[in-house]
């Protein structure tokens, strides 16, 4: 069985519209931390964990993971065991385990009790999506990147994960803000030490009539969940495959020059 880690902020926890159909995906479960089982997976994910430490998709509305499964099990026909750790309005900083919050703390544990549940784990990815809070907040490219490589190192010693996956970031502050945090991430996937599974989250950003929730700016509606998680689902089955991910084209122009033949 594989174990996949979701992480991040809001639209990797799900703030969307509504709650889509909750059909189960064949071949794939989610594991719950507070009652220390493996349930089947379906919407709404997630399960809220401390005070605030981690929550379950917002209102009990949808997410990428059944998507994102989905796809992945159905381009790899292995079975998957997935764990939903994140909680929205949080900086990258925020994950790290020097933070007060204890957050990165409560992560381990989750992925830690899911390990034991799975029994034989086969593959561990850790798949991220969040930036949004960092680009609010200002952060630079640099401090990003510092951000994300030192979560990933603590991650390496304390789950063990075989890649730190992205979904990029779309736009969110509206502004020069977002810039540094997507030339972050493209720089990360770049050096060889993250993969990057999709920039899609961008196309919807700018179709925000189609793809946008109309309650919740900056955050995805079901369809556009349907898109991110199908796109990256794949990406990550051609990764352990060994086979090139084909990312879309750069929506944003400002990132061009920094991905000339997208």
């Amino acid at each position: 069985m594989d174990l996949i880690v979701f992480s991040g902020q809001s639209n990797m926890q799900g703030q969307t519209e509504s709650l889509p159909s909750p059909a189960r995906v064949r071949g794939a479960g989610e594991y719950c931390f507070t009652e220390d089982k493996v349930r089947p997976l379906c919407h709404p994910v997630g399960e809220d964990i401390g005070d605030g430490l981690l929550l379950a998709a917002h209102e009990g509305h949808g997410s990428l993971l059944p998507d994102f499964c989905r796809a992945y099990v159905r381009e790899t026909g292995r079975k998957v065991l997935a764990v939903h750790a994140a909680k929205g309005a949080t900086t990258a900083a925020e994950w790290l385990p020097e933070h007060p919050s204890g957050r990165y703390a409560a992560l381990v544990r989750k992925v830690q009790g899911a390990k034991k549940a799975a029994g034989e784990v086969g593959r561990i990815a850790f798949v991220w999506l969040q930036g949004e809070s960092d680009a609010l907040e200002g952060c630079s490219q640099a401090e990003y990147m510092r951000r994300l490589r030192a979560l990933r190192g603590h991650l390496l010693r304390d789950i063990g994960q075989d890649v730190f996956a992205l979904i990029r970031v779309g736009k969110f502050t509206g502004d020069a803000r977002d810039i540094p945090i997507l030339r972050a991430q493209e720089a990360l996937a770049e050096s060889g030490e993250f993969v990057l599974l999709t920039r899609v989250t961008g196309d919807c950003t700018q179709h925000p009539e189609r793809y946008i929730n109309p309650f919740a700016a900056g955050h995805y509606n079901n369809r556009a969940m349907r898109r991110i998680g199908k796109a990256a689902g794949r990406a990550l089955a051609r990764w352990y495959a060994g086979m090139p991910i084909c990312l879309e084209k750069e929506p944003y122009p400002e990132l061009r020059d920094q991905n000339p033949e997208k």
